[in-house]
C-alpha cells in the first residue's frame, strides 16, 4: 500500500503510506491503566528514512513514541521493490528484547506492583500486560512474547521470600519432588497473588514455547533470561520451573553450546559437606544436574576427567561424577563409583539426591 517511493540520491527513501481513524497509547497512572486516544484527521502519512544515517521521520503521531508501522512498512516495500539494503546496527529501534540493563518489561510488571491498590488490581492490570504477549505470540514474535513473560515472573519475584513459599511454586502441586525444599509457611495477601500468578505466568510462557519453531538467534535472548532466572531462584521452587522452559527451549547442539557457555562458569569447583550446609550442597547438586544434562546432549566427556580427579575429595563430587557417568551411559562405571563412594562417605545420604 506504499505509493511514490523514491530513493533519492542521499540515500533518503520516502513514500505516502495509508493512515488509520485512530491512534492508541496506554499508560499506568495510580494504579490504573488509561488509554490516550490520539484523533487522527489525516487518511495517509508521509514517511522518510535516511539508509546513511539511520534518522527516520513521519508525520503520524506514534513516530514521536517509537518506530511507528507506517516507516517499517517503506522500509519492508524498499528492500522488496527497489532491492536496498538497511544496516541493522544503524536504525533508531529500539525494542525493548535489546535493553541489558534489566530483564524486558520488568520495569511495567514492578510498576503494576508498586501502583496497584489491592492484590485483586494487580492480578488485574499484569492480564492486560499478558495480552502483549498473546499479541506477540499471534504475530510470530515467539521471543518478545516469552520475554514479557519472564519479565513479569522476575518482578513478581522481587523482594518476594520464595525461599519460604518454595512448595507452592510446583509446577503440579500434588506431584512430590525430591528436589523442592519444604516451605516454612503458606503465602498470603499479596504474597500469595504473586506465587499464584507467577505460576500462571510461567504456564503461558511454557505453551509460547512449546512446540514454536524458532531459530537459534531468536531463542538465545530467552535461554538467556530463563538461565538467570534459574541462577538466582536455585535451590528453591521457581528454579524447578525455569529448569523446564531451558529444557523444552533448548534443542540443537547451537542452543547447548550457548547454555553451556552460560552455565559452566556458574557450578562451583567444590561442593559442600551436605551435613554441614545442606542448603548449598542442594543448590551445588542442582547446578552440576543442569550441567551433566547438557554435556550429555552434547556427547562431551570433557566433566569426566575432572570427576575422575576429584571425586574422591568429597561426597558430592563423588555423586556427581556417579551421575554424569550414568548421563554419558556409561552404566557399569555409573555403578562401581557409586559403590566406592559409598565405602569412602558412609552414613551420607548423596545418592538419592543426585542419582
Amino acid at each position: 500500500m506504499v505509493t511514490d517511493l523514491t530513493l533519492q540520491k542521499d540515500g533518503t527513501l520516502t513514500g505516502t503510506i495509508p493512515g488509520t481513524d485512530a491512534y492508541y497509547r496506554m499508560d499506568f497512572v495510580d494504579g490504573t491503566v488509561l488509554e490516550y486516544i490520539f484523533a487522527q484527521p489525516k487518511k495517509e502519512h508521509r514517511a522518510l528514512v535516511s539508509l546513511r544515517t539511520g534518522r527516520r521521520h513521519c508525520s503520524c503521531p506514534y513516530s514521536r513514541v517509537d518506530v511507528c508501522g507506517h516507516v517499517a512498512a517503506l522500509l519492508i516495500c524498499a528492500a522488496k521493490d527497489l532491492k536496498v539494503t538497511v544496516p541493522a546496527g544503524g536504525l533508531p529501534i529500539r525494542r525493548r528484547s535489546s535493553w541489558r540493563t534489566t530483564m524486558p518489561y520488568r520495569e511495567d510488571a514492578d510498576r503494576i506492583l508498586v501502583q496497584a491498590a489491592n492484590p485483586e488490581s494487580a492480578d488485574a492490570h499484569i492480564d492486560r500486560l499478558l495480552e502483549l504477549a498473546e499479541a506477540c505470540r499471534d504475530e510470530g514474535d515467539l521471543t518478545e512474547a516469552l520475554l514479557v513473560c519472564l519479565g513479569i515472573t522476575e518482578a513478581l519475584l522481587s523482594g518476594l521470600d520464595y525461599q519460604a513459599y518454595s512448595e507452592y511454586f510446583r509446577w503440579y502441586p500434588d506431584i512430590p519432588d525430591k528436589f523442592s525444599l519444604p516451605s516454612i509457611r503458606e503465602p498470603e495477601g499479596i504474597d500469595a497473588m504473586r506465587v499464584r500468578k507467577f505460576c500462571e505466568v510461567f504456564d503461558k510462557g511454557l505453551l509460547v514455547i512449546s512446540g514454536a519453531r524458532m531459530l537459534h538467534e531468536q531463542k538465545a535472548p530467552c535461554i538467556a533470561a530463563t538461565h538467570r532466572l534459574y541462577l538466582k531462584t536455585n535451590p528453591w521452587g521457581p528454579s524447578n520451573l525455569y529448569s523446564i522452559i531451558l529444557a523444552v527451549s533448548t534443542r540443537t547442539d547451537k542452543d547447548y553450546k550457548f547454555l553451556k557457555g552460560l552455565h559452566d562458569p556458574a557450578v562451583p569447583k567444590s561442593t559442600p559437606d551436605p551435613r554441614e550446609d545442606p542448603v548449598g550442597f542442594r543448590a551445588v547438586m542442582n547446578l552440576a544436574r543442569r550441567q551433566s544434562t547438557i554435556y550429555e546432549h552434547l556427547k562431551d566427556y570433557s566433566l569426566l576427567e575432572y570427576y575422575a580427579r576429584h571425586y574422591r575429595d568429597d561426597p558430592g563430587t563423588c555423586a556427581r561424577y556417579a551421575m554424569c557417568l550414568r548421563h554419558m551411559k556409561q552404566e557399569s562405571r555409573a555403578e562401581e563409583v557409586k559403590a566406592k563412594g559409598m565405602r569412602l562417605f558412609p552414613g551420607v545420604d548423596v545418592w538419592s539426591a543426585s542419582i
